[in-house]
């Protein structure tokens, strides 16, 4: 099984739990776009919502596995929501996937940005874990 199936299924347990709780959206509408989708994450985390933010972001996954830059950016936020958390444990894993997505990538075929800042992402973390040795 590969990482990204090893996701999806977690991501369906997750969004079941996430559901039962009442806090989050219950029906995500099945002709939202993938931004409308990482945009509604995007609004949830900035409101503080982070529970909310993660349904939006792994529906994107779901939906979007097979476009990889919708994928990546996805699961980029979702790694960055874990940052804002102090939940290296869960950001690292992420960080991790988008980099070895990319070296094994021909140059240019993802967005660049996720790439670097998957990377900063990373380097935080050893900073931040290092610091609390």
């Amino acid at each position: 099984m590969n990482k990204r199936t090893l996701f999806l299924i977690i991501s369906a347990v997750v969004l079941t739990a996430f559901n039962s709780c009442g806090s989050v959206p219950k029906n995500i509408p099945e002709n939202i776009t993938a931004q409308e989708l990482i945009q509604n994450g995007q609004s949830n985390f900035e409101a503080g919502n982070y529970k909310a933010a993660l349904i939006w972001y792994n529906t994107a996954v779901e939906r979007y596995a097979d476009w990889p830059s919708i994928y990546i950016e996805a699961r980029y936020e979702t790694a960055h929501l874990y940052m804002k958390q102090k939940k290296y444990n869960l950001a690292k894993p992420i960080f991790e996937e988008i980099r070895s997505m990319y070296a094994s990538a021909a140059l240019g075929t993802y967005p660049a940005s996720f790439n670097k800042l998957a990377e900063i992402g990373l380097a935080k973390i050893e900073e931040k874990t290092n610091k609390n040795k």
